[in-house]
């Protein structure tokens, strides 16, 4: 077995175990989703992958369904193959062929100035993924920074552990070449500083009441909490107003018009016959 698909197949593994209803991350939708998916669908894993980490054990797909609907991937070229490139997935002319448009990432908007952030992930069956940075811009659009760091030192916890990218390199490319004490003892380093980078993201969303905020709104709005994160605030209205309709015996529908609405007033008005 190759190095590349034990370190994936322990992801799996791990994920498999736990089976988290809920997913954190911060800023894992910019980068670790997109490289494990393009791993994985180099390797030839990333069907075997999304069955044992999904909730429903007994649907199988392979690997361009998931692609096509499993991955929020968006149309620039992650990383540097451009393996997902959202052209090769573009939707036929010839209707006699029938090849659905792959899903593009989802643009969480933010703050009054059309401020959003791109987030790529794989959407597995009863696991929400939750980029917290993202969460953390929702409540704090003028931020300056968007580093984990800063946002630890502006609600007053514990730092991440302090690793540079470059030492990090240069550990895996020791451990590849040889096992030794010193190379087993930094790896130990790189364990506790993803653990740490782990459970500090955990604390910055229980700090802000991010998921029992999300679960409110959710049960408020009747969404999922899947669309409370990902979707901006036009679709939680739309569902309360919908409630609010049908307790007043009105007919509500949530169809796009093309109707544009003008003149001094430009909500729609109901009233009730």
């Amino acid at each position: 077995m190759r190095e590349s698909d034990q370190s994936l197949k322990g992801i799996c593994s791990m994920l498999e175990i736990f089976a988290p209803d809920i997913q954190l991350g911060f800023n894992d939708s910019g980068y670790d989703w997109p490289f494990i998916v393009e791993k994985a669908t180099k390797l030839k894993v990333l069907d075997w992958m999304v069955q044992q980490m999904s909730a429903n054990l007994h649907k199988t797909a392979n690997i361009q369904s998931i692609l096509i609907w499993n991955y929020f991937s968006g149309t620039e070229k992650p990383l540097s193959s451009g393996f997902f490139h959202r052209d090769q997935w573009a939707k036929k002319t010839d209707r006699n062929f029938r090849r659905t448009e792959g899903r593009e990432s989802i643009n969480i908007k933010f703050g009054t100035n059309n401020l959003n952030f791109e987030s790529s992930f794989l959407k597995l069956p009863g696991c929400v993924p939750i980029d917290v940075c993202a969460s953390l811009l929702q409540l704090f659009p003028r931020s300056e920074r968007r580093s984990l760091k800063y946002f630890l030192e502006d609600c007053g916890l514990d730092s991440k552990a302090d690793l540079p990218i470059s030492k990090l390199w240069k550990y895996y490319s020791e451990a590849r070449g040889r096992i030794s004490d010193s190379s087993t003892e930094n790896m130990h380093e790189i364990a506790n500083y993803c653990t740490i980078d782990a459970l500090r993201c955990q604390e910055l969303a229980v700090r802000h009441n991010i998921i029992n905020d999300y679960r409110e709104v959710a049960s408020i709005a009747y969404i999922t909490l899947f669309d409370t994160h990902y979707y901006a605030i036009r679709t939680k209205v739309s569902n309360l107003l919908g409630a609010e309709a049908w307790t007043q015996d009105i007919l509500f529908s949530m169809k796009t018009s093309d109707q544009k609405a003008s003149g001094s007033f430009r909500e729609h008005m109901f009233s009730r016959q």
